[in-house]
């Protein structure tokens, strides 16, 4: 996990604290605490010391040298300039400079968007607890998600981690899981923070928290009280305003004031089947009748069961229609009758050149939907065969894939065995970039941003990527919709010949990176013979998403 520039800074305050002998016991005690628990942290206080004895010992030899230079001519003191002994201690010097540079970099200068820290959609501006909360990484799952129409610019999907942030919805319910063991449904309209593993925020919306007793102590803060609980199970219902009710289902609840200078004496307890409601000034009355609970987890898995159906539905509708598609190079929708089946068939319905592909290692399981086959990709042997012959002036190449790790630096979606003119390569590097490289002469890759997080590790996106030779350009798509736009200086026909999905052969290539499998599942995978529209794309993703 990357550490933020404030978190990098922070570190280097107390190591220069140490360094010049003026830290003080509470600031001590931090700096052990953080290299006992991060060994990021430890490798960048190692860098930093390693920088600190090399500059030292650079200053003491420069100041002995100096001693035994003689001032008496010019002459004499610029001859020392060339000697091996002056030119060690320069690059020397240099070295510790760039390692200085570097840890600079890191602490805060290091501020392009693609190295901020890793959250939920958060606009700076929600609430005050926003930005004074720690941002942490992957501490919750999104487990379900059914008739849900989000109030932010990037869907989230079912099986998505969860960083600390907002969670928006215009409507429809979601369930998310916590790593400290607490669940939470939340019914939209909603505006729900993630903050760690035993804290949220709610602006407002609709949720009822589920807390075992491994997250006892799950505190869930609004703009008027927190709720704090002790076992096992509350709801809570806010408006807008801040006015809501809290009431317990089973077990055992506290609130506290949301103003931290409160006693403790304050603090109201409230045990199964109590109930309060507070209005906008925090003023909190007894509920004289029982509300009626929210929706419970059983309910909303079988609306979920119902919702994969008719996803699931639909997507067969339009596979039927897709195969008819005269530009089908060749489409493999995984939708073999049997485990034990090696060939992967092609089901395009007009090209008759078209090569089933031969499955090498991977298993068979479920894809976007339980109903749905799919592939698995997870040893470095795990591949699918095919030889796709032809020239194509134009390619639109689509995968429903399931990432599960970036264990190397590039993972195949399709690569061509060799590099000659024309052959593409398809695929995504550590950093969630979407690569098309194709063999120009020398070779040019076309990248594009960092668009795949560790948030959309274990949830299915949808990656197209298209060579227009006619507009000029290479066009990377994730979830319908385009993310980089690149020219074609020379667009050249593309030749794929013997290939691979999911992995790498190469025929010459032995550096250290001809190791590219795939890890991960892959559920649909098509090539097209033309340049497929924004339009066509984000029509196959709205069939093909595995929830609304």
């Amino acid at each position: 996990m990357k550490k933020t520039p404030s978190q990098n800074a922070k570190l280097i305050q107390l190591i220069d604290a140490f360094l010049q002998g003026n830290i003080r016991q509470e600031q001590h005690s931090e700096l052990e605490r953080l290299l006992k628990e991060d060994p990021e942290q430890r490798q960048c206080y190692i860098d930093y010391m390693r920088v600190h004895s090399g500059l030292s010992v650079w200053a003491t030899e420069t100041k002995e040298s100096d001693d035994w230079i003689p001032h008496s001519t010019h002459i004499e003191q610029h001859t020392r300039l060339g000697t091996p002994r002056f030119l060690l201690l320069l690059v020397s010097s240099l070295v510790a400079a760039t390692l200085l540079l570097s840890l600079a970099y890191y602490a805060g200068w290091n501020t392009r968007p693609d190295r901020e820290p890793l959250i939920a959609d958060s606009p700076s501006t929600e609430s005050e607890s926003e930005t004074n909360s720690p941002k942490t990484d992957h501490i919750a799952l999104l487990t379900q998600a059914v008739g849900v129409e989000w109030d932010t610019p990037r869907n989230l999907q079912t099986g998505a981690g969860l960083s600390a942030g907002w969670l928006k919805l215009k409507k429809g319910t979601i369930q998310v899981e916590l790593i400290s063991g607490a669940s939470v449904l939340i019914e939209g309209p909603a505006a729900f923070e993630l903050i760690s593993p035993l804290k949220a925020f709610c602006k407002y919306g609709k949720v009822r928290a589920s807390v075992p007793e491994q997250a006892h102590g799950f505190t869930i803060e609004t703009s008027r009280l927190n709720v704090v609980d002790l076992g096992t199970e509350f709801t809570l219902s806010l408006e807008p305003s801040g006015s809501g009710q809290v009431q317990v289902i089973d077990g055992l609840v506290e609130l506290h004031s949301s103003d931290k200078q409160t006693t403790r004496s304050k603090i109201q307890s409230l045990k199964t089947g109590e109930g309060v409601q507070f209005d906008q000034q925090g003023i909190i009355n007894r509920l004289t009748e029982e509300i009626l609970p929210l929706i419970n987890l059983e309910e909303l898995s079988h609306l979920a069961e119902q919702q994969q159906q008719q996803q699931f539905t639909r997507w067969q509708e339009q596979n039927a229609h897709l195969k008819t598609d005269p530009s089908l190079i060749a489409y493999y929708d995984f939708e073999e009758t049997a485990n034990w089946l090696r060939t992967l068939s092609s089901k395009s319905q007009h090209n008759e050149s078209a090569v089933d592909g031969a499955i090498v290692g991977c298993q068979w399981t479920s894809g976007r939907w339980p109903q749905k086959r799919a592939l698995e990709f997870k040893r470095t042997s795990d591949r699918v065969r095919l030889h796709v012959p032809g020239e194509y002036q134009s390619l639109t190449l689509m995968a429903w894939v399931r990432i599960e790790g970036f264990d190397r630096w590039l993972s195949s979606l399709m690569l061509t065995d060799g590099y000659n003119p024309g052959n593409p390569h398809w695929q995504l590097s550590d950093k969630g970039e979407i690569i098309l490289g194709i063999k120009e002469g020398a070779g040019k890759n076309y990248f594009s941003p960092v668009v795949l997080k560790p948030t959309d590790l274990g949830r299915w996106i949808f990656l197209v990527t298209v060579y227009d030779h006619q507009k000029k350009e290479v066009i990377h798509y994730l979830d319908g919709l385009p993310v980089s736009h690149h020219r074609l200086e020379n667009p050249i026909p593309l030749v794929i010949g013997p290939a691979e999905i999911g992995n790498w052969r190469p025929q010459e290539h032995t550096g250290e990176h001809s190791i590219r499998s795939l890890n991960g599942r892959l559920d649909e995978f098509a090539l097209f013979g033309r340049a497929l529209s924004a339009d066509d794309i984000l029509k196959l993703y709205q069939s093909g998403k595995p929830n609304s």
